[in-house]
Parts: structure tokens; sequence; C-alpha cells
């Protein structure tokens, strides 16, 4: 048995504009219930600037992290500007052959002047044994600059080794010096593994994690929208046995693909699956993916160029001629086949509706929160996915920055959440404001104003 990774909780502290935000989603209670539910989608909806995309931004912070990635100087703008640090947590349901656990896990980001660092990062866990949940304990703590690794029983071979300890300072080093997790990096494993049984619980849920950072985390960000939409790029996400990541396409000048010969098969694979499902969706359309030429890279690989184009009709259409809709569906539907059949999937979609036909977007959407095997975490604006999903998979967004999520309480079966979603911005019933009232006539007067400062007049 592969082993299985779910995400059920996330917690921000002072990401953006969230000073406190909880996001459970449809498994947070398999501690009680041991098995995973299908159908693990969850919504966010909310007005505009509410921290929607605090947790798409955050969970790609929890992706560089997991892939033994750096950080980027440009995170000290995520962390809200009157405050020195933010905290984000993560809980994951972890299962192997022999195994199941809970796992947590908390880093604290600082702002020191113009760059950021870490300051600490801690896991801990739960695990099953004999038909009981343990206690939760400390799987691994660095308190950067203060001891160099907890807890002391933990890693009583570590402490009491001088070349030991000498070497896991040497890699908190470079860890910090290259604004990597030492946790998740490459330099900690191989100390750990010099050390420990490959069984140990820390080599095991540090491994599942890491890969699923690298492999089975998707996320989908403002940043390629605007991509798609100024006809830069189209990011071709894949994933395929161990291909796993984004292909960019230069939809500027050419539908030029360049793509290591090792993986072109699985290319040309996800190429073929999207087709599948492509002509049911929008009809006539299909890819074509064509090799152009082979070419010796600097590393001594062998790169593939292909060329990526639209048939409809029979008729060979530039894919850059395509509607920013039908190029966002082609960018993302490779990973949505992945997700609905794949339970470790994690796909995170920031505005899943834009550009999208909202009448085809529910049907995708209804389909995918009753069958999808692995997860999808959205952020729309589009309300009819509302009626179309279970009420369980919608989080809105409040007003209260200390409180930014919650769901609707005194929900009935026969409830239309649309409806009560859009009463409830007129009269407030919920325990949080959802919106921050406008007045009409305020920007009817604002427009009136503006206009007079250039000399405009109606």
């Amino acid at each position: 048995m592969e082993s299985v990774v779910r995400l059920l909780e996330i917690n921000i502290q002072n990401i953006k504009n969230v000073k406190n935000g909880k996001v459970e989603l449809l498994n947070n209670n398999i501690k009680k219930s041991l098995k995973l539910e299908a159908g693990d989608v969850l919504g966010i909806y909310g007005q505009n600037g509410s921290g929607k995309t605090a947790v798409v931004d955050t969970l790609g912070i929890l992706k560089t992290i997991l892939s033994g990635d750096s950080l980027e100087k440009s995170l000290k703008e995520l962390i809200t500007v009157e405050e020195k640090e933010c905290i984000l947590f993560f809980k994951f349901y972890i299962e192997t052959l022999e195994k199941k656990y809970i796992v947590e896990y908390e880093i604290t980001i600082e702002k020191i002047e113009e760059k950021i660092q870490i300051s600490n990062e801690v896991i801990k866990y739960i695990q099953f044994v004999d038909g009981i949940w343990e206690k939760k304990q400390t799987l691994i703590e660095v308190p950067y600059n203060k001891e160099i690794i907890k807890p002391k029983n933990r890693f009583k071979d570590i402490l009491a080794n001088n070349e030991h300890k000498i070497n896991i300072k040497v890699a908190e080093g470079i860890a910090r010096k290259l604004n990597i997790s030492f946790i998740f990096s490459s330099e900690a494993n191989e100390i750990m593994r010099n050390i420990y049984d490959p069984k140990n619980d820390l080599l095991v849920i540090l491994d599942i994690l890491k890969k699923f950072g690298k492999m089975d985390l998707f996320i989908v960000s403002n940043k390629e929208i605007g991509m798609i939409t100024l006809n830069l790029l189209l990011p071709l996400k894949i994933k395929r046995n161990e291909a796993a990541g984004s292909i960019p396409i230069n939809i500027g000048q050419s539908e030029n693909l360049i793509i290591n010969e090792k993986i072109f098969e699985d290319v040309k694979d996800t190429i073929k699956e999207i087709n599948i499902v492509l002509k049911t969706i929008i009809p006539e359309l299909q890819l074509e993916l064509f090799e152009q030429r082979r070419e010796l890279a600097n590393d001594n690989e062998i790169n593939i160029v292909a060329e990526l184009i639209a048939v409809r009709d029979k008729k060979k259409i530039p894919l850059r001629n395509e509607s920013e809709g039908i190029k966002r569906i082609v960018s993302i539907l490779g990973v949505i086949i992945a997700v609905y059949h794949e339970k470790n999937i994690c796909l995170v979609i920031d505005e899943f509706d834009s550009g999208i036909f909202e009448y085809l977007l529910g049907e995708i959407l209804e389909i995918l929160s009753s069958e999808i095997k692995g997860q999808l975490i959205f952020t729309s604006h589009n309300l009819r996915i509302l009626e179309k999903i279970n009420k369980e998979s919608i989080l809105f967004t409040t007003s209260n920055p200390e409180n930014r999520y919650i769901r609707f309480k005194y929900l009935k079966p026969n409830n239309n959440l649309r409806d009560m979603y859009l009463r409830e911005l007129i009269v407030q019933e919920q325990e949080e404001e959802l919106y921050k009232e406008t007045n009409t006539y305020d920007i009817r007067r604002s427009l009136y104003k503006a206009g007079e400062l250039n000399g405009k007049k109606r």
C-alpha cells in the first residue's frame, strides 16, 4: 500500500490581512472516524480583500518548505504590515501499511530588516497503536539560535556525539543561509539517515511529507492566471507516475514546450488524458502535441522541443487564440484528472471561476464534490457553486481579521446556501459580519466627484 497524506487543518496568523484564521477541512474528524471520506472539497467565499487568497499563499509557502526550496524575500510582503512575524500551522493525516499518524507542523517566520528568516519550526504527532490514539509527542523542534535540536530524549544519540552535533550545527547554518527549512533540508535528512533506522517515525513522517510537497501538492495562483490572460505563458500542470509539476508553454510567440526526454512520454500521456475529458466539456476541441526537434542541454540531458496546438472541427488553431477560459481549463485539466483519481493529490486553485462558464463550473464541481478521491481547495466568487456542492464544503470569510473564516451555523438540509448567503450580507444572523456594507449613493457620488477632478461632466 502506498502511503496516504491528507491535509486536515490550516491555522494562519499574520498573513496579509489575516490576524487569525482557522480552516478545517472535510476529514478533520478522522481521529474518530478512522476513514477518509470521498468528496474532500473546500470552496472559500467572501468579499474582495477578505482573506481568500491568503489561504492559497499560505499553502504555497507550505509547498516551498516541504520541497526544501528557499523562501523568497517577497514573502516579507505577505506578513501583516504591523507585525514582526507570521505563524503557520498545518495538520495532516498520514497512513502507511503499518501505521496511522496525526501530524502537526508549525513554523514561525520573522521579518528582519529587508529579509525574512525561519525562527522556529516544530513537528508533533499522535500515533494510532492497538486501536487507540497515543498521547501527542514532539517529533522534532528546531528553535534557531537557541538549542540545536529538541526534544533531548529523542535526539540523545546526536547530542551525546560531538561529530553529530557539529554536523547538525553546520546543516542548520546552511539552512539559515539558503533560507530553507532545516527539518526538510537534504543536509538534515542525510545526517538522520546515517543515525536512525529507515522505519523510525521521524524518517517515515519526513519522507512522506517531503514527497507530498514535491509531487502531490499543486498550487494554481493568481500569478498564473495573469500570465494566461496576458498571453505570456500557459503553465501546463501534469501529474503522472513520478512526473509532477508545471511545464511553461510560451503562448506569446509560439506554442513551444521544452520537455526533458525522460518525461516526454508522461506529457504525451497527459495530453491524451486531457483530450478524453476536454471533448466532453468543450465539444469539438482537442489538443495535439508535435515533436519538432531534440536539443542537447547544458547538463548533457536531452530536451525535446515540441509544439502544442488546438484542433477544432479538424482545423488547427494557435492555442494563444483560444479564450482565456479554454486556456485556463487546458492548464489545469491534467491535474484535475489526477486529483479525481488519486488520494494523495491536493489541488489548490485561486479564483477557480475566472474565465470559466458558470454552468460548466457548477457541473464540474458537483461531480468532484461527491466523487473526488484527492483534495480540492479553491476560492471563487461564483454563487451558483453554493447550490451545487455540499454545504460542509463551503467556508466564508468575515470582516473580522481575528476570526477570518467561518462555516454557517443553523443550516437545515433543505436550506439554499446561496439564498442564505445573500440574505446574510444584508441581515446579519451569523456570529461574524461577512460584508463591510457599501452604499450605492456613496458609490454614485464618488464616481461623480472623481470625474469632476478631471473636468468630466455629464
